[in-house]
C-alpha cells in the first residue's frame, strides 16, 4: 500500500527538529520523500510547526599561536555545517546568518552555515578607532517588520556597523541589495563601543554601549544615548 503524499508530509513534519539528520535519512528512503523534504513549502511548514529552530552548535573564538582570532564551531546536534572552522572572528549570528570579521573589522563576511555560502563585504570605513566598534547582521525586512524570519536566510540582509572616533560616534549600513555601504551617519559623543554580542529588541539594535533604533520608514537610523542590555 502506497501512502498519500499528504499523509507522508504530515508524518515527516513531526520528526524531531533537535535531530536534523533524521530529515536527511528520510530523504534517502525514496525519491517522493526526497521531493517532499526538498520543497521550500515543506521547510517553511516544518519551521512553523516546531517554531523554535534547533541549535546546530556554538561558534567560539580562539586565538591561534600567532595571536590571531579563529572561530571554531562546537556542534550540539547531529547536523554539522559543511565548514565548521574559519580563520575569521565570529561577531554576530541572527536570522540564519553569521557575521565574521578579519583584520580588526576592516573586512567583514556573512556566512550561511547551512549552504556554506559566503558574501564578502567591501571594506568598511576606517574612521573609528581600532577595537572601538561593533557590527550586527539582520534580515533586510527587520525595520519594516514584514518578515517572520522563519525562512529568510537566503533573502536580502543588512549589516549595521557602529564605531567612535576621537570626538564623535559614526554608523553605516551595508545592504546586500545594493552591495554597498551607506554614507556615514554621525552623532556627537565619545561613548566607547565594546566588541560584545549584540541584541535586537523590537526595532532597536543594541551594540556595545549604544542603542540605534530602526525607523519603520525606509532605512533611517536614529541614535539615542542609552545603556546596552
Amino acid at each position: 500500500m502506497v501512502l498519500l503524499e499528504e499523509l507522508v508530509e504530515e508524518v515527516l513534519l513531526r520528526l524531531p527538529p533537535a535531530d536534523p539528520a533524521s530529515l536527511f535519512r528520510a530523504a534517502l528512503v525514496c525519491k517522493p520523500w526526497c521531493r517532499i523534504i526538498s520543497d521550500r513549502r515543506f521547510r517553511r511548514r516544518f519551521s512553523e510547526f516546531h517554531r523554535s529552530p534547533p541549535m546546530l552548535g556554538l561558534l567560539c573564538n580562539f586565538r591561534d599561536q600567532d595571536g590571531d582570532y579563529v572561530s571554531r564551531l562546537l556542534p550540539t546536534s547531529s547536523a554539522c555545517p559543511l565548514r565548521a572552522d574559519h580563520n575569521w572572528r565570529a561577531l554576530d549570528a541572527r536570522h540564519g546568518r553569521v557575521l565574521l570579521s578579519l583584520l580588526l573589522g576592516l573586512y567583514l563576511s556573512v556566512w550561511d552555515p547551512i549552504t556554506d555560502r559566503w558574501h564578502q563585504l567591501p571594506p568598511v570605513s576606517d574612521v573609528w578607532q581600532p577595537e572601538c566598534w561593533n557590527a550586527a547582521v539582520l534580515c533586510a525586512s527587520t525595520a519594516s517588520g514584514a518578515c517572520d524570519h522563519i525562512d529568510c536566510r537566503s533573502g536580502p540582509f543588512i549589516v549595521v556597523a557602529v564605531g567612535c572616533s576621537s570626538h564623535e560616534m559614526c554608523l553605516c549600513v551595508y545592504s546586500s541589495d545594493s552591495s554597498s555601504w551607506s554614507e556615514l551617519t554621525y552623532a556627537p559623543g565619545t561613548h566607547w563601543v565594546h566588541l560584545v554580542p549584540t541584541a535586537l529588541v523590537g526595532n532597536a539594535l543594541y551594540l556595545g554601549q549604544s542603542q540605534w533604533g530602526f525607523h519603520h520608514s525606509a532605512m533611517h537610523i536614529k541614535y539615542s544615548d542609552t545603556s546596552a542590555i
